[in-house]
């Protein structure tokens, strides 16, 4: 009547069948007593089964073999274990054979509603105390109410059930279990087992492998005494018995299981929130270090202005060539450094947003200042200031070299005045015409007009040295109070030379009304001599004037100035010619010329020598000689000027031939990194991140090779003072900008890869997918610019298939603005490839919710609003530690209650998952 195979089928409407196991039937050739064992193992452990259900209502029975033959009892137990919505019929008032069959009668009828096949029982049988009958109805209840319900990875209950047992005692010294026989014979699995779940309750090093009543007995006492379990099993039985009987063995281990399903669930939430928490403080990591790069670009950024706003006295051309040099550090490494730095922070952000995205946590929000666009915004700040900074130090060190020139220029003209001035004091104040001849006093009348002529001539130039000594204090010129203080003595002596000059006029106009006599021919001369020798001098000043050129336009300028003094040294031969004569026709009259008039301090006039003049023939002659001779000279100046001109020129165009080799090999890698994006599509993801690391390579090497030597050309550019380049628009800093952005971009291109490797590989995204995602955003990407607007957002969507409006629709939009507000929530109308894949990501994977996480942790705390310390016990120290350091105190709840929600809101923030 039972069936012989020891396994458990599945029927229709999802009960089992319960069949009775090989050993349970009388086969050919097997002992009677070995059938009497496992009766009487059975009898024990059912009647055990029994009285744990009907404790509840303080009931028992001794033996299930004649305690249950009225019905009674076994009523009260089909109504124990139908639960509340099962109410069993009270058993007949009377104590006939008839009542009793009518009370087994119904409990059968309830085995049978709630599917349970009977094969071969009848009432009667019970009634009859007919032990096997009887044991086999206990057995299909036990397996209906207590391990059906039990599953692990779609096995049946019997293995589920193994299956747990295994897994609970893997790893326990001496324990294998592969059945319910001979694996617990020694009873070592069962204290495995609660070991494993009350480890103070049992010490489990102490047992001995086949010692059976011992471990038996202890396991057993520790079920009944501290767990609160009914022993279903015997030792003795376990110990005599060659294989204990299964089933005795699988009911008791049944009761464990329900004793110990919490602390299961307990342990399949803690793994769900370990994957959470873990996944939490890998977020953290990243964004603590996002946040640290960020402040100290940020410390570094206004540090960084405040240098290049600095703007110190400089006084001279090499204190500018100087501060010049003085940053060039800060060009050409600290500025760069921190570009890298800036284009990490960038990478970073790209990668911790992906992160969350994938793991259905909120956007990260940098901290206040620390946004990417306000570090972009701040960076600019450095780059405007850099730009003023050099523009500053090249306006400087042009006004220090003009200020140089004219501080030279100011220096000759102050020697030449002083050599002027020199002795005419004392000169003007000479007593030389009291008691003297009249045509000596008219001579001394005419001298003075003759000085005043040249003092008036003189003044011009006064006001000149005046001019550039203002110049240079307004530039700031390094010695500027040498220069001051120069000019104040030539003016101080220029005013002395005007005061006694008008003194010596007014005495000599009262000796001139006893002059009656003077004489024509010397005033000529000497009115003559001082044009002549100012004119001398002027185009001797000119003539050694130092060139002043930044181009062979300038040295061209210097040319025709020197035609133009030949041309005036040919007009000067004709007023000298004339000049020569009236030296002839005083001659002729008796006169005699004076070799020299700069030593001469005596108002007494030789006889025959011309009283008026103060310049001699022989001065107006040396003078003219020197001047012809300062002509090739001055030719020579301007040829070598012209030869460092074109110096110049060969460097500007060296620069210009350079620059343009570098910006065309920045236009080449350019290229390669753009035809990457547009059509390298056929490749794996690692493949395409391995050729842009090596254009990467390329591009550092080919930095490394040309740019020192692009610097130092650089330098000699500035060490030249050139300040302009007709022949290119390229300067240092455009070709540096050119690298420093293809350095960005394979930065960018890289972690762009990376992203996309870490969707498809935390995802169920396959390669052939992120390439039809790459190859729809790159077809939709119409400006080639990295992003989609939402119109192109909305056909990529339609091309791979995505349910929404083709065109928005008022009304009927819904769901695409959904979508929009999940990959663009600051709706700044750029969907980035890296939010494209993410949003697809989440569209073709299971995500994880907050919902999902709020409830792994309140099966963690039993089902109240708040868990305690202890309750955290299944993970791991370090999850621990992080949830006592991250969840906020529960208020009202009791001491060390922590608040689990605020915890998860705070987590998955408001993410839309």
């Amino acid at each position: 009547e039972f069936e012989s195979e020891n396994t458990y089928k599945q029927v229709s409407g999802g009960f089992i069948t319960m069949p009775l196991p090989a050993h349970m039937q009388q086969q050919e050739g097997s002992p009677r007593k070995q059938s009497n064992a496992w009766e009487k193992q059975q009898q024990k452990a059912f009647t055990a089964w029994v009285n744990s259900q009907l404790r509840v209502r303080q009931l028992a029975v001794k033996d299930v073999e004649t305690d249950l033959s009225d019905g009674k009892m076994l009523l009260q137990l089909m109504d124990i274990i139908g639960g509340d919505k099962v109410k069993m019929p009270p058993p007949a008032r009377g104590n006939l054979r008839i009542h009793k069959v009518q009370n087994v009668g119904h409990a059968l009828e309830f085995l049978k509603q709630k599917g349970v096949k009977l094969v071969g029982i009848g009432a009667e049988e019970i009634v009859d105390s007919n032990l096997k009958l009887i044991l086999g109805m206990l057995w299909t209840t036990i397996l209906r109410f207590d391990i059906q319900d039990i599953s692990a990875e779609g096995a049946n209950a019997k293995d589920a059930l193994l299956l747990w047992a295994k897994r609970k005692t893997q790893g326990y010294a001496g324990v294998a279990v592969d059945n319910f026989h001979m694996s617990w014979k020694d009873g070592l699995a069962f204290c495995a087992l609660i070991h494993r779940h009350h480890p103070d309750l049992i010490d489990y090093d102490s047992l001995k492998k086949g010692d059976t009543m011992t471990n038996v007995n202890l396991a057993m006492k520790i079920a009944e005494e501290k767990l609160g379990l009914i022993p279903m099993v015997d030792a003795e039985d376990m110990a005599v018995s060659v294989k204990p009987d299964e089933r005795s063995v699988m009911t008791q281990v049944a009761a464990f299981y329900k004793l110990f399903a919490s602390a299961n669930k307990g342990e399949i939430a803690a793994a769900k929130i370990a994957t959470v928490l873990k996944t939490n403080m890998v977020h953290d990591q990243l964004i603590a270090e996002y946040e640290q790069l960020a402040s100290d670009l940020l410390e570094w950024i206004p540090a960084a202005i405040a240098k290049l706003n600095e703007r110190p006295q400089l006084g001279s051309v090499q204190g500018c060539i100087d501060y010049l040099e003085s940053m060039g550090d800060f060009r050409r490494k600290e500025y760069p450094e921190k570009l890298r730095e800036k284009g990490n922070l960038e990478a970073k952000h790209s990668h911790i947003q992906t992160k969350l995205r994938l793991s259905g946590r909120a956007p990260f929000m940098p901290s206040d200042g620390k946004m990417i666009e306000q570090i972009d915004e701040a960076w600019g700040g450095v780059d405007t200031a850099n730009t003023e900074n050099k523009r500053w130090n090249l306006e400087q060190l042009k006004i220090q070299k003009l200020n140089a020139i004219k501080a030279e220029s100011f220096k000759q003209k102050v020697d030449s005045h002083n050599s002027w001035t020199d002795g005419k004091v004392d000169q003007l104040q000479m007593d030389d015409y009291t008691g003297a001849p009249l045509g000596t006093i008219a001579a001394l009348i005419k001298k003075l007009e003759a000085f005043e002529s040249d003092r008036l001539a003189r003044e011009s130039r006064v006001h000149e040295i005046g001019t550039i000594a203002a110049e240079l204090d307004d530039a700031a010129y390094g010695d500027a109070e040498t220069v001051n203080n120069m000019y104040a003595e030539v003016y101080q002596t220029w005013n002395d030379i005007t005061q006694v000059t008008e003194e010596r006029a007014a005495k000599l106009a009262e000796a001139l009304a006893k002059a009656e006599k003077l004489e024509a021919v010397w005033l000529d001369i000497a009115t003559r001599a001082a044009p002549l020798m100012a004119f001398l001098n002027e185009t001797k000043s000119s003539l050694t004037a130092p060139i002043i050129a930044e181009s062979e336009e300038d040295v061209n300028v210097e040319r025709a100035g020197l035609v133009e003094i030949q041309k005036n040294l040919e007009a000067f031969d004709v007023d000298y010619t004339e000049y020569n004569k009236l030296q002839d026709e005083a001659d002729a009259l008796g006169g005699r010329q004076s070799p020299s008039m700069t030593n001469r301090r005596s108002s007494v006039v030789e006889a025959g020598m011309n009283p008026f003049t103060l310049y001699s023939a022989a001065e107006i002659a040396g003078l003219h000689r020197e001047v012809l001779g300062l002509v090739p000279d001055r030719e020579k100046v301007i040829a070598a000027e012209s030869e460092k001109q074109a110096s110049r020129e060969a460097l500007r165009h060296r620069w210009a031939d350079s620059a343009q080799e570098v910006e065309t090999w920045a236009n080449g890698e350019t290229a390669k990194l753009q035809a990457m994006v547009e059509h390298d599509t056929n490749t794996t993801l690692e493949d395409q991140m391995a050729h842009v690391k090596s254009i990467q390579g390329d591009i550092e090497a080919y930095y490394g090779s040309t740019f020192p030597q692009l610097e130092a050309l650089s330098k000699d550019m500035e060490e030249a003072v050139i300040l302009d380049n007709p022949y290119t628009i390229l300067t240092m800093d455009i070709l540096r900008n050119k690298y420093f952005k293809l350095t960005q971009e394979t930065v960018s291109m890289i972690s762009s890869f990376e992203n996309q490797i870490t969707i498809r590989d935390g995802t169920n995204i396959t390669e052939e997918q992120m390439k039809e995602f790459r190859e729809s955003f790159d077809h939709f990407d119409k400006d080639k610019s990295g992003a989609l607007s939402d119109l192109e957002f909305r056909g990529c969507l339609l091309s791979l298939g995505v349910d929404i409006p083709a065109e928005a629709i008022p009304g009927q939009d819904a769901e695409f603005e959904r979508i929009m507000m999940r990959v663009d929530p600051n709706r700044d109308n750029k969907i980035s490839f890296a939010e494209f894949t993410a949003f697809m990501s989440e569209e073709r994977a299971d995500a994880e919710t907050k919902d999902d996480f709020l409830a792994q942790l309140q099966t963690l705390a039993g089902g109240q609003p708040y868990i305690l310390p202890n309750q955290l016990s299944d993970l791991t120290k370090d999850l621990q530690e992080y949830c006592l350091s991250s969840m906020p105190p529960y208020a009202g709840g009791p001491e060390g209650a922590l608040d689990y929600t605020s915890f998860a809101e705070a987590c998955y923030g408001s993410a839309e998952v």
